[in-house]
């Protein structure tokens, strides 16, 4: 039997079974090429989120033998949630393979921050992990930025060969949305929901020796969007420049991110400064900050204040193991929660307690960019 891939998912198609994945009709198999499955189809034309039969494995399997076949890797990493696609799987990736880091969603920051600042900080989380990749690119799926500055980059460290480049990373990150831009068309089916892409694809970047291979999103553990449904994890995504706001918060005070999840500060003595600590909270503009006294939390989730989840689907988020943590971090630092966004101390330490899914994606880190005085 004669075999075709449908050209924006990779999957094989086939006629016999309009249920499972692939299918396309009898005559259209038999008579066209560069077909679309009927997933893709409707992913394209009705912007339908049509689930598939494909798991964690099934995607890791994909990627990592795309990846043996490649020259270089091409991992994507969302600067906006950072944490949500710094995932080990990539990491194990690039210890073993040379790379060209993209650094997706740039033009979302705030413009005080330089390029430069960036920069030397993803080489740094690099560089405690072992890794050193050849170069850096900063991009923007949105706004075509950085684009053919790929291509450049790519030729740079391997001048007239032919060259196998990998374009990896977790759901949602922009690769197909970043490959097409390289191909110069909308070959590749994109959408605003993760698994769009099914298996490897293969394409030439046209008046180039390059063959860019496009891979299913891997799969990312602890990420607040995906505790809740598409559809709302979606309002966590910043369409436009991420929402920043500065609070400087008394002993008891509660902190909401909305209503997913909150701390309460801890001892806010005064700093030998004698002021009080200060930070800055970062995330969508579809997700409210609040401030508010203990005893009014649980009146405030309960209520319609909070609009991003509602009724079954609060409910659902609830059911959630929660867990208390007490953190402090350190002028200079962020608190990081994969999914969301984070808060950045102007003025430290600042003294928490974080109440918060168990499984959500936790972390401390250096700042971005350091606080000028």
């Amino acid at each position: 039997m004669i075999k075709k891939k449908c050209i924006g998912c990779g999957i094989e198609l086939q006629f016999e079974d309009k249920n499972k994945e692939g299918y396309v009709p009898e005559e259209k198999f038999l008579m066209h090429d560069n077909l679309l499955c009927q997933r893709c189809f409707k992913i394209k034309n009705y912007g339908e989120n049509l689930v598939n039969n494909f798991g964690r494995e099934d995607y890791l399997k994909e990627v990592s033998e795309s990846v043996k076949k490649s020259d270089i890797i091409l991992p994507i990493f969302d600067i906006i949630d950072f944490e949500g696609s710094f995932t080990e799987e990539i990491l194990d990736f690039l210890r073993d393979y040379r790379s060209i880091i993209l650094v997706n969603k740039i033009d979302l920051m705030p413009d005080f921050i330089h390029p430069a600042e960036i920069s030397n900080w993803i080489k740094d989380r690099l560089a405690e992990e072992d890794i050193v990749p050849d170069d850096i690119a900063f991009i923007s799926a949105k706004s075509k930025y950085g684009i053919n500055g790929i291509i450049r980059k790519i030729k740079n460290i391997f001048p007239n060969k032919n060259v196998k480049a990998t374009v990896l990373g977790v759901s949602n990150v922009g690769k197909s949305s970043v490959i097409n831009l390289l191909l110069g068309n909308n070959r590749i089916t994109t959408s605003k929901y993760s698994g769009t892409t099914l298996k490897s694809i293969n394409n030439k970047i046209p008046n180039s020796e390059i063959t860019i291979i496009d891979t299913p999103g891997l799969i990312p553990d602890g990420r607040v969007s995906d505790f809740i449904s598409a559809e709302s994890g979606l309002k966590l995504v910043p369409a436009g420049e991420i929402s920043r706001k500065t609070f400087k918060l008394e002993e008891n005070q509660v902190f909401m991110f909305d209503a997913f999840c909150r701390f309460k500060v801890l001892g806010n003595e005064l700093l030998e400064s004698g002021s009080k600590p200060i930070f800055s909270a970062y995330t969508s503009k579809s997700v409210k900050f609040h401030v508010t006294r203990e005893e009014r939390v649980k009146d405030l989730l309960n209520g319609s204040f909070f609009e991003i989840l509602q009724e079954s689907e609060k409910e659902n988020y609830f059911k959630n193991e929660f867990v208390n943590c007490e953190v402090e971090i350190e002028e200079n630092e962020e608190l990081a929660i994969a999914g969301l966004g984070w808060i950045n101390v102007k003025r430290g330490p600042l003294k928490i307690k974080l109440e918060i899914p168990k499984q959500v994606k936790v972390i401390v880190r250096p700042s971005i960019f350091k606080n000028k005085k």
